[in-house]
């Protein structure tokens, strides 16, 4: 069934890595670094070794992680969840950020507008929907492919059994899209 949903901008995004998705699944839930067994951090992890990013869709926001990371992916959309709403900075002085971040372990900093993060894990009990790439891509993604599907049949084999009554949502049309349509949806839209 596909039906016509209101999107809540409260929801936010997680975006699903393919190379990860199993451990997600067999832990049922989503780990911070740390949680998954890394102790050292690089150039590109504001979230550090115990957080977990998220965005929200707002469309007013210039500097996005939403438009940079979730938009052309799939990704969890979660709810009922709390959240550290992060500092935005503009200086992008990496060291600086992360040496705050050890001194004030409550603040945290992003190079996002958009961005939230969590601490430690989220179970996937507040997994209330999984977001399809946008058709119109802001940034082309390196996990999917260029295919119209955009590889709808990995996601789901990968899926399997797990996350059964969650249903797949393409945002901009608005559409919730159940697991036994999504697929014909996705070579058709």
């Amino acid at each position: 069934m596909i039906k016509k949903i209101a999107i809540n901008p409260d929801w936010f995004y997680h975006r699903i890595q393919l190379e990860k998705l199993d451990d997600i699944l067999n832990t049922g839930a989503i780990l911070s670094r740390r949680k998954q067994g890394y102790q050292k951090m690089n150039h590109t992890t504001w979230n550090g070794l115990d957080y977990i990013s998220l965005a929200k869709r707002e469309e007013s926001v210039w500097n996005s992680s939403y438009r940079r990371f979730i938009s052309s992916s799939y990704a969890f959309i979660l709810a009922g969840i709390s959240v550290n709403n992060t500092k935005y900075i503009e200086d992008y002085n990496y060291e600086l950020w992360c040496k705050l971040s050890r001194l004030f372990p409550s603040k945290r900093f992003s190079p996002y507008e958009d961005e939230y993060q969590v601490k430690d894990e989220i179970s996937l009990d507040a997994v209330i929907g999984i977001k399809i790439p946008d058709k119109e891509k802001d940034f082309s993604s390196v996990e999917f492919y260029k295919e119209k599907d955009c590889a709808i049949d990995i996601v789901l084999n990968m899926i399997g059994s797990n996350l059964e009554s969650v249903p797949f949502i393409d945002i901009n049309e608005e559409l919730q899209i159940d697991r036994c349509d999504i697929k014909k949806y996705m070579k058709n839209r």
